[in-house]
């Protein structure tokens, strides 16, 4: 049989710690101010709710994943709290107790607020406004008290009390200085809590903001309170009702930041509903990425998939090396239930903070995952298919251009000498049938030498390789039966962009030529921020559609070879555009 459990589900060993201490604190606070609550019932409720209430949100705080030192601060906080009490029995060092007590309380809630959500003082502000709220709350108490007599601040006559050197004009100077110092710290609290919202990811964000506002409200409440006793003699009454409206303010902060700690929770539990909700089919690899984006909140989260031994992108593009963190991010690897690698998620560094938030959204979609691992093999494999395709325009653009280099420099020299030494041979025949002869072979000579030359243009112009696509298009321009309009760059690309757009270029302008049966055409290639993009446009009669085999369908498949696209529009009686993208890394 199984055992019955001693308590429900809900009530589990952290939440029954958070009770203990919220119900040790409101027994401290009961005790430490028995003597004013006997009169003051009422008061004495709400008191012992909002100290409880506040001890328990900080043990609920200290008991979850993140913040534990926040919560552990705001646990010190309301003891300090409970401690302030200590003013109602008005006799001994009780009094002075209960002033260091309430500085202790305010520092304890600042420092938790700073230590949110990192458990550290994270910057220098922070760890400056630490050591400033110490030395003011504490320094400046322990001025206050040397120059007053506890008359002066609501106490017996009789209290312990180290006073130093009383003068009740010094008192109130050093009172007001005080409260002035209070009012620079909480309003430095509030400015480094609002500086740190943009360098916070979306979803510390949504979280963050609460509490901020919160902050605010309480401070400006506490320090509105604390403004009524400066610059006069107060009783203790006086001074005990500050305290009770000081706690109530106060208490608006332990409670924002378990609002904020509940609201994470929901998040980690309703991820698997949000994940699936989004991962809808067909399913492939960006979708799922986007979902992981959209869930967490991080727009630059990207995703690498573990594919034939190694891990490729959304594109199938390989990586060499397993992907490495960058600085601000934190890379999370994901294994599949039998403990091989599935993939890589690149997240915002700040998401560390929410790990089971995190580990919540990567099981909901550990099933897509591995539905989409196959997809991603077969997009690497394409993309290496690819990758090859492209290697294999580089290589014959290259072998082009040193062929045509070959016929120039040596087939070509070579037919230029025997032409002319036929033409010595002409004029040193004395025979008129041989002179006649040596004439047809140069002819003859002279156009295969014309008809190479033509060969190794077509290979690769020369102009192109020397001077590039702008010479080597105008030169193309000039030789076209019709008015070309050029808007060309000046500089240069790389050689497989520059032989690729030229070839691509030259057949739009001879399909214009043939077919569009335009008057003028202009060519334009700018750089741009999707590559480079090259157009021809005619004023013809349009209707143009790329058939399986012919000049369109050819030039589509050249710029394709580069990852390239060609979009055509030929609306009937409105002439031809032909637009052509080359990605390239290399800008004139």
């Amino acid at each position: 049989m199984r055992p019955v459990p001693r308590w429900p589900p809900w009530l589990g060993a952290r939440v029954r710690r958070a009770l203990a201490a919220g119900g040790a604190v409101a027994v401290a606070a009961l005790a430490c101010g028995w003597p004013h609550w006997r009169a003051q019932p009422a008061a004495a409720a709400v008191t012992l709710l909002c100290c409880g209430g506040f001890a328990v949100a900080g043990g609920l705080f200290a008991a979850g994943r993140t913040a534990d030192r926040t919560g552990a601060a705001f646990v010190a906080a309301a003891a300090a709290w409970a401690v302030t009490w200590a003013a109602a029995w008005n006799t001994g060092a009780a009094p002075l107790v209960s002033v260091f007590a309430q500085s202790a309380f305010f520092v304890a809630i600042g420092v938790g607020v700073l230590l949110y959500p990192a458990g550290r003082l994270d910057g220098a502000a922070a760890r400056l406004w630490t050591g400033a709220a110490a030395l003011i709350m504490f320094g400046g108490q322990a001025l206050l008290c040397a120059v007053s007599r506890p008359a002066w601040n609501g106490f017996a006559a009789s209290a312990a009390w180290p006073a130093l050197r009383p003068e009740h004009a010094v008192f109130h100077d050093v009172q007001r200085g005080m409260t002035a110092a209070m009012t620079v710290l909480a309003g430095a609290l509030v400015l480094i809590l609002t500086a740190r919202l943009p360098r916070a990811g979306r979803l510390d964000r949504a979280l963050a903001v609460p509490v901020a506002v919160a902050v605010t409200f309480g401070v400006t409440g506490a320090l509105a309170v604390q403004h009524s006793l400066v610059g006069r003699d107060v009783d203790l009454a006086e001074v005990l009702e500050v305290y009770l409206f000081q706690g109530v303010f106060a208490t608006v902060l332990p409670l924002a930041f378990l609002g904020t700690a509940l609201r994470a929770r929901l998040a980690e539990l309703t991820v698997a509903e949000r994940m699936q909700r989004l991962l809808v089919a067909p399913l492939s690899v960006p979708r799922v990425r986007d979902a992981l984006r959209t869930v967490l909140g991080d727009d630059a989260l990207d995703l690498w998939m573990w594919a034939d031994g190694g891990y490729v992108d959304v594109d199938g593009r390989r990586m060499r090396d397993a992907p490495g963190g960058a600085e601000g991010r934190w890379r999370h690897e994901v294994r599949t239930s039998g403990g091989e690698p599935l993939a890589t998620v690149d997240l915002a560094a700040a998401l560390r903070d929410h790990g089971a938030l995190v580990d919540a959204a990567l099981v909901a979609g550990g099933r897509a995952l591995e539905t989409v691992r196959l997809q991603a093999a077969a997009q690497a494999n394409l993309e290496r298919a690819r990758e090859a395709r492209e290697r294999l325009v580089r290589v014959q653009a290259a072998e082009r251009e040193r062929l045509a280099a070959d016929l120039k420099h040596s087939a070509q020299q070579r037919l230029h000498a025997l032409e002319e030494m036929l033409a010595r041979l002409e004029d040193a025949a004395a025979d008129p049938r041989a002179r006649e002869q040596a004439r047809t072979c140069r002819r003859e000579l002279a156009e295969a030498v014309a008809e190479l030359e033509a060969l190794a243009r077509g290979m690769h112009p020369a102009i192109l390789a020397d001077a590039g696509l702008g010479p080597a298009m105008e030169l193309v321009a000039a030789r076209t039966p019709l008015p070309v309009r050029l808007d060309l760059p000046a500089g240069r690309f790389p050689p497989e962009v520059e032989s690729t757009l030229y070839f691509a270029l030259c057949e739009a302008l001879a399909n214009a030529v043939k077919h569009a049966r335009a008057d003028a055409i202009h060519l334009t290639v700018r750089p741009g921020p999707d590559g480079i993009a090259a157009e021809v446009r005619d004023d013809g009669v349009g209707g143009a559609a790329p058939r399986p085999r012919g000049g369109l369908a050819g030039l589509t498949d050249r710029v394709g070879a580069l990852r390239g696209r060609v979009t055509v529009q030929s609306p009937p009686g409105e002439g031809t555009t032909v637009r052509i993208v080359l990605p390239s890394t290399e800008t004139p």
